[in-house]
């Protein structure tokens, strides 16, 4: 039976200023699990994919930001493997799904 999982999106007070990813730095799933972004900050992410050189993929798991306290649609992943993903508004902010 699938899993829901929430990678919350928390405020960072100290240094610095980006919010981060929870759980940081990975998210273990199976197939089939459901994922989805709580966004606690006061300011809207967009999370997107991670080309392998390191680039923002053009296609993202969501069609739209998540705005300030709320939440994504889901996010199902059907393969195994290592997903890293990137806030595409703050760089700075990076996480890592493991699917096996």
């Amino acid at each position: 039976m699938p899993f829901t999982w929430s990678i919350s999106i928390n405020s960072n007070t100290s240094p610095p200023p980006e919010a981060q990813f929870n759980p940081d730095p990975l998210l273990q799933v199976e197939p089939g699990d459901q994922i989805f972004w709580a966004n606690n900050d006061n300011a809207a992410h967009w999370p997107g994919l991670l080309n392998s050189d390191g680039s923002i993929n053009a296609t993202f798991f969501m069609p739209n930001k998540i705005a300030a306290h709320s939440t994504s649609e889901p996010f199902s992943p059907s393969v195994g493997g290592t997903l890293k993903y990137v806030c595409s508004l703050h760089p700075d902010e990076q996480g890592t799904i493991q699917v096996s």
